[in-house]
């Protein structure tokens, strides 16, 4: 029997991210994904090396495949999706339909390790919701570093306070942004070039 579970996965390179802002460098769903999944790999080996106890591969699959219910719903942005709380709550509970769905697209032997990955609770799903809120401040910091502030400057306002916010509460955001954030909007000349410190 077939299952159609992988190809509706990658079916989320087709979903445009920030649809309702015009973006100098699009961005899908599916490279969104991967982007989270980057920053929850270096965020989950900073935790480990500060002694916090976390499922790595746990926190990735859930990076995989945390927006996977837009396949279904499409891509919301967040200040429609948060323009109250009764919006937010209907929007949670569409994303949770739309998951169960997704999972019926599924064989039967994953079930139980998609559920998971979906929601995987605890600490695990905190770092990853940080990582993307991350993923989002580096999508506006370049928008305006390509000049686009019409757009993203706004955004970027917002973002800047989200970010300040995940690294006051987890110290591995603090240190990810601390190693990795400044070079966020340079050139590959620069990134390639410039020499790092062990600091």
């Amino acid at each position: 029997m077939s299952h159609k579970f992988l190809n509706l996965a990658l079916r989320q390179r087709l979903l445009k991210r920030w649809s309702l802002m015009y973006s100098m460098q699009p961005e899908s769903v599916l490279e969104h994904s991967a982007i989270v999944g980057i920053l929850t790999f270096l965020t989950g080996k900073i935790a480990e090396q500060q002694g916090r106890q976390v499922d790595l591969s746990k926190m990735l699959s859930h990076a995989l495949l945390h927006d996977m219910s837009e396949t279904i719903t499409g891509d919301v942005v967040t200040p429609v999706k948060r323009a109250n709380d009764t919006l937010y709550n209907e929007f949670k509970q569409l994303e949770r339909a739309a998951e169960k769905r997704i999972l019926q697209t599924a064989p039967p032997a994953l079930h139980g390790a998609i559920e998971e990955a979906f929601n995987p609770g605890g600490i695990e799903q905190e770092l990853v919701k940080a990582c993307d809120i991350y993923s989002a401040y580096l999508k506006c910091r370049l928008e305006v570093a390509f000049g686009n502030a019409v757009e993203f400057g706004d955004a970027l306002a917002r973002m800047e306070e989200s970010v300040k916010s995940v690294c006051d509460r987890y110290p591995e955001m603090a240190i990810l942004h601390q190693w990795f954030g400044e070079d966020s909007d340079c050139s590959v000349d620069h990134l390639i070039t410039s020499n790092d410190s062990d600091s």
